[in-house]
């Protein structure tokens, strides 16, 4: 007995849009709490990167730092 292919392809295409859905989803939930800690740790680093960058300017000016 030969497989019916056409229930093959529906079943394919059935999961496919089954699991777009569900990435689509899982981004729209999850895509702004992901932002959020994007932005902290950017914060964070421009503080750093300011803090290194004024003890080096310090440094060539001559004054000592912590």
């Amino acid at each position: 007995m030969k497989p019916d292919l056409a229930n093959d392809t529906t079943a394919a295409i059935a999961a496919t849009i089954s699991t777009s859905a569900a990435v689509i989803h899982f981004t729209q939930t999850w895509g702004p709490v992901l932002s959020f800690c994007v932005g902290v740790v950017s914060f964070c680093t421009g503080i750093l990167a300011g803090v290194y960058y004024l003890k080096k300017v310090n440094e060539k000016n001559g004054r000592e730092t912590n």
